[in-house]
């Protein structure tokens, strides 16, 4: 980089970076703004889990727009595995790809999955108007970005997508934006960290009881 580019680029943010162990659940109980939520594979009962933790007890309207779980394997481990306190509305993304019509539901909307993020940011502003919810979950952001190895041009596409929720779409301080991505297809070298409000780092370790043999 030539000593002129370095001139020309000035501090935007400062972010602080804090390791949380018991904290941590106190932190999600709390959420609010944009979060960026890191795993690796987590299985639906293991998101339901984590918004079970969100706010305990208090009656909150929630969309879910899935590109990974149909709203019939939403509703089925919803059956062993209750979402607390909280009305669930599902844009299915993931059952138009394997069927040719299916009828919406009063707690279901089946649509064709957007292909870049200004369609996903259509049909988040769309919905926040019509069912004026608490907490937005969005299942999975690898869908749109990698940020093992992100080009600028995705970074910067991420960038203006966030600004524009936070400008156009998203309002109260209270409401909450979960953006899940899963990070399976390596480390990610280049986390967003403008207009993000929390990055969370979720981990699910599975394995044999050692007394069961």
């Amino acid at each position: 980089m030539t000593e002129q580019k370095l001139t020309e680029r000035k501090v935007v943010q400062i972010n602080y970076w804090k390791r949380m162990l018991k904290e941590t659940n106190e932190v999600i109980g709390k959420l609010h703004g944009i979060v960026l939520l890191l795993h690796n594979s987590v299985e639906l009962p293991d998101i339901i889990n984590f918004l079970n933790k969100v706010r305990v007890n208090q009656q909150l309207r929630v969309i879910y727009i899935t590109f990974i779980n149909s709203y019939d394997r939403i509703q089925e481990t919803l059956k062993e595995h209750p979402l607390e306190s909280k009305k669930l509305y599902v844009i299915d993304c993931v059952t138009p790809l394997l069927v040719d019509f299916r009828k919406d539901t009063p707690n279901c909307e089946y649509k064709k999955p957007p292909s870049n993020l200004e369609q996903l940011k259509n049909i988040l502003m769309k919905k926040i108007g019509e069912k004026n919810p608490n907490i937005v979950c969005i299942d999975s952001m690898s869908q749109f970005i990698n940020f093992s190895t992100p080009t600028d041009e995705e970074l910067e596409d991420f960038y203006n997508f966030l600004n524009s929720i936070k400008q156009n779409v998203w309002g109260l301080s209270d409401d909450s934006i979960i953006l899940f991505y899963d990070d399976k297809l390596g480390p990610s070298q280049k986390l967003p960290t403008i207009s993000i409000d929390l990055v969370l780092k979720l981990e699910v370790v599975r394995d044999k009881p050692s007394w069961k043999g």
